[in-house]
């Protein structure tokens, strides 16, 4: 159980007992199982936590506490709020620890974290604080280079040359199939340590081009996409076409802390002021914005609200998508952000969508 599990249910003015939090953590336990190979399961349970309207039902998540405890008060949403927010925590702590889970906890983190902009959560803030911040440490570690053990694959082979001086001298078919079999042995464990040095130096290669071909595009100063260079661009859209390009070159993963110190660079660099929502929807070129958004699906922009900008201004055109836009997301298309903020939330959202695309696919 975490160590402040009872804390949170008294950030909601709940009075918790030693019971009650054992069965609670007991579903907690069994809900997050289902996480680790349910993306719906995922999305629904960060629209428990930020209280938005549900996209499926909440049933299996509440079987899984009724589970443990036949009389659990499955109306009282401030404690399914807590039990969901506690849920995605150790989501992400279980993929802290291991890898098994890994992208559960990626899109927990991306898309409790692209939310917050159409929801902010004070009440519970330390929870979901836990999950973002376990989100960083996944990124990282991620990006963490393997050991390449070389000398591991060199002494696997200097064993099987040893075992095969033997073969040689022995008399009978016994003493030399015992022979044989050690060199076998001995070069099935060189295979398998070669086998995993590779993996090792594969994942660096991976990281360090990523790394390279970041570098790249920021000191270029030119946008991919449109082939041009920043200066060149308008200004009001640079935030949204440079968060999905930064996407598109994240290979292996990085944290949203380290997206945003990027993209902070770019857009400072370009002189790009503060605007409204919809004044960085309507800057981006209309063919740019079909083919940003031909592939998007409805499965998650009620968690991402500038890509539901984008997706709506696709479908209608520069003067229509707002009024549905608010309707929708509950934020005004006039509510005047920092670049700075447009290009980590498009960015945050561009590897939501992305992560769900490349699962389906």
């Amino acid at each position: 159980m975490h160590k402040e599990f009872g804390e949170w249910y008294r950030l909601v003015s709940i009075e918790p007992n030693g019971e009650m939090l054992t069965k609670r953590w007991a579903g907690v336990k069994e809900w997050v199982s289902t996480l680790q190979g349910d993306d719906d399961a995922v999305l629904e349970t960060v629209r428990i936590v930020r209280g938005l309207s549900p996209k499926s039902s909440q049933e299996p998540f509440l079987a899984a506490f009724r589970k443990h405890d036949a009389a659990f008060p499955q109306r009282n949403d401030a404690e399914l709020r807590v039990l969901a927010g506690a849920s995605l925590v150790r989501c992400v702590h279980l993929a802290d620890n291991d890898n098994d889970g890994v992208r559960a906890a990626i899109l927990a983190g991306t898309a409790l974290a692209a939310s917050s902009l159409r929801v902010s959560d004070s009440e519970i803030s330390e929870v979901t604080k836990q999950v973002l911040d376990g989100l960083q440490r996944v990124a990282r570690k991620q990006r963490e280079r393997g050991e390449l053990d070389t000398d591991a694959i060199r002494r696997g082979g200097d064993a099987a040359a040893e075992a095969m001086k033997q073969v040689a001298s022995a008399g009978d078919w016994g003493e030399l199939r015992g022979h044989v079999s050690t060199v076998f042995q001995s070069l099935l464990d060189a295979v398998r340590r070669s086998e995993s040095a590779l993996r090792a130096a594969e994942h660096s290669i991976q990281c360090a081009d990523e790394e390279t071909n970041i570098l790249w595009w920021l000191e270029g100063g030119s946008s991919r996409d449109l082939d041009k260079p920043w200066s060149a661009v308008s200004k009001d859209a640079i935030p949204l076409i440079a968060a999905s390009e930064l996407a598109d070159l994240t290979v292996v993963a990085m944290s949203p802390q380290d997206a945003a110190a990027i993209l902070d660079r770019v857009v400072t660099k370009a002189k790009c002021k503060e605007t409204s929502i919809q004044a960085y929807v309507n800057a981006v070129p209309d063919d740019w914005l079909k083919a940003h958004t031909s592939q998007m699906v409805d499965r998650a922009l009620d968690l991402a609200p500038l890509s539901l900008a984008l997706f709506q201004r696709a479908r209608s055109n520069s003067s229509s998508w707002q009024e549905y836009f608010e309707g929708t997301s509950g934020l005004k298309p006039s509510e005047v952000l920092t670049p700075e903020r447009i290009a980590c939330q498009a960015y945050i959202e561009a590897v939501l969508l992305r992560t769900l695309a490349d699962t389906e696919d």
